[in-house]
């Protein structure tokens, strides 16, 4: 594993003539989004050595410099986008500047720490099962995932399409909220949300410390919201996991296994075995993902009233040590998939709020979950709660 490394692979300054809503903000991308006349590395140098610069900037880098914002560099990533963590066993870790002795939370890495440290007023990244939720989290910063679909992913390279979408950080709630009436379309309905919907599972996964810091907070969230708590089973989980899992892979073998077969790259640990698992999917079983979660998703607007939102912890413990064992590493993965699964899976928002911590204690963050394309109305209820809070 290579060392730590800057939040950037470069630095740039790119603008547009144009004054807008975002004008004197300056942002990065992450590594997988397009920017014109540079290669997107994706975290993987074989990638980077096989893949021509790109012709144009993605069009999310476009719609923000149209608005007046200020491109000042790439991000580092996780390797393919396949991790969690913000590890990468090429070009090593970037700094956590909450925690430094953390990691960052991937896959969006880069694009976390460099808001978190500064270097960026706001940061793109992609979030495909936690990565733009995890990094939030763990820098103690505001992160933000679209519903599926809501902004085109056009000059984004894919990890797996039915769950891919872009995500931003942000160190103050307004600038999450500037971003988003630049890039976010219409919400399909109005009015403010006025009920708070605790999933209990994802409480339960949290460790002693994360549990005690989630009791003042989800106390703020019921001064705003009537509440209710909410369960949907083990078997749900299981069965979800499971579904989840075997969808995510099928989609990244489809869209890298032709490359991988034709370029042979060395991959960093767990990358490897996640891809030589995701070989292995079958049709058959993608298509019982697909089942599960045509059938699943009536029972999730279910749990939603007309003006609900779900409330989880972001993660259901701090950043791990940069100290800590692959296996510590890997059993931490899998619990957070509790937490991120939920938005990833059915095509919701999620936004991530730092919460108040003693000097010297890691961040932790509480999450808003929305019904899909109801991205703005969730953001102004992160609004309301950070005023709360």
């Amino acid at each position: 594993m290579s060392g730590s490394s800057s939040a950037l692979t470069h630095s740039l300054d790119v603008s547009a003539p144009a004054q807008g809503p975002l004008s004197g903000a300056r942002f990065v991308v992450k590594e997988n989004i397009d920017v014109e006349g540079l290669v997107s590395a994706n975290g993987q140098p074989t990638w980077a050595a096989t893949h021509a610069p790109a012709a144009m900037n993605a069009p999310v880098v476009d719609r923000l410099l149209a608005c007046g914002a200020r491109l000042v560099g790439k991000a580092h990533m996780d390797e393919m986008a396949y991790s969690l963590l913000g590890a990468n066993a090429h070009y090593g870790t970037p700094k956590n500047p909450a925690a430094p002795d953390r990691h960052p939370g991937g896959s969006s890495s880069g694009s976390a720490s460099a808001v978190a440290a500064g270097l960026a007023d706001f940061a793109l990244g992609t979030d495909t099962a936690g990565s733009c939720r995890a990094p939030a989290a763990f820098c103690g910063i505001y992160g933000f995932r679209s519903s599926h679909g809501a902004i085109s992913v056009n000059g984004v390279v894919p990890l797996a399409a039915s769950l891919d979408v872009i995500g931003w950080f942000a160190r103050d709630i307004d600038l999450m909220a500037r971003v988003g009436d630049a890039l976010l379309p219409r919400d399909l309905t109005q009015g403010a949300f006025d009920e708070a919907v605790f999933l209990d599972e994802a409480f339960a996964q949290c460790d002693a410390e994360t549990a005690a810091a989630m009791a003042p907070a989800r106390a703020i969230v019921a001064q705003g919201f009537s509440e209710r708590d909410a369960a949907l089973g083990e078997e749900f989980w299981t069965e979800s996991l499971r579904h989840f899992r075997n969808l995510q892979a099928y989609e990244a073998w489809g869209a890298h296994g032709a490359w991988i077969a034709a370029d042979h790259p060395q991959f960093g640990p767990g990358i490897a075995e996640r891809f030589d698992m995701a070989s292995k999917v079958t049709p058959a079983a993608k298509a019982e993902a697909d089942a599960f979660r045509r059938d699943a998703r009536a029972r999730v607007a279910e749990m939603f009233g007309e003006n609900s939102l779900i409330v989880v912890p972001t993660t259901p413990f701090a950043s791990p040590r940069l100290d800590e064992s692959e296996e510590e590493l890997d059993a931490k993965r899998y619990r957070m998939f509790r937490t991120f699964l939920f938005a990833s899976f059915f095509g919701l928002p999620q936004i991530s709020v730092p919460l108040s911590r003693p000097a010297g204690a890691p961040p932790l963050a509480i999450s808003l979950i929305g019904p899909r394309w109801s991205d703005r109305r969730l953001i102004a209820a992160a609004r309301g709660l950070v005023e709360l809070l």
